[in-house]
């Protein structure tokens, strides 16, 4: 497990304000998500549902996954408010419940930050079992604050680094780099007079 106590993780039903902002906030994950989906999308760790809504809307098969009962009943209305036939699977990211090669893509958001190397190396290699491309979003090295205290916040290429470690290069190319739409940056950037850079890194791991 992580050293994360998800019982301060805050879940909620979300407003269509929030639904928008949240999904504003991360457009390049999502854009990366969705050019990689051929028609199935997995996301590992609901949270509030908002990125699951959104993609169902472009990908017929998506399927939102979490091992917390809890934070799937608050995201359950969200769903079901705002996407189009999500199907929520309460499992085990480090041992999900699918077949080999059952999805396009594998997308995270605030989830990958919070395990120590080797958890994350795990949960990369469990999600390239179930589907060709890995798509995920941290916080960066920038980003101002710890949301839930124990994020680890991080530049583009410590992140490529623990993922080249992670699967063949041979076999797969990784890449991160810092968001480049990052409102949540700008918003910030614009109060301080200067520019504080990206706040999130984009992380795509592709077949070759």
């Amino acid at each position: 497990m992580s050293g994360t106590d998800w019982t301060k993780f805050r879940v909620e039903r979300i407003s269509a304000a929030t639904f928008l902002k949240r999904n504003l906030i991360h457009t390049d994950l999502l854009t990366a998500a969705v050019r990689r989906a051929k028609g199935s999308l997995l996301e590992v760790g609901v949270g509030s549902g908002a990125q699951s809504a959104l993609v169902s809307r472009l990908v017929p098969c998506t399927i939102a996954l979490d091992n917390d009962p809890r934070i799937i009943t608050a995201a359950r209305p969200n769903l079901e408010r705002f996407g189009n036939g999500v199907h929520l699977v309460r499992g085990d990211a480090f041992a999900l419940p699918f077949a080999d090669g059952s999805f396009g893509v594998a997308i995270s958001q605030g989830l990958m930050e919070h395990f120590d190397d080797a958890r994350i190396q795990n949960l990369l290699r469990e999600q390239l079992r179930v589907c060709n491309s890995v798509v995920f979003s941290v916080p960066s090295d920038r980003y101002p604050r710890q949301d839930v205290g124990d994020e680890r916040l991080m530049a583009p290429m410590k992140w490529l680094s623990l993922v080249e470690a992670a699967v063949d290069t041979t076999v797969y190319r990784a890449a991160a780099r810092y968001y480049r739409f990052d409102p949540e940056s700008l918003k910030y950037s614009l109060h301080a007079r200067r520019s504080l850079g990206g706040f999130s890194v984009l992380v795509t791991i592709d077949p070759r």
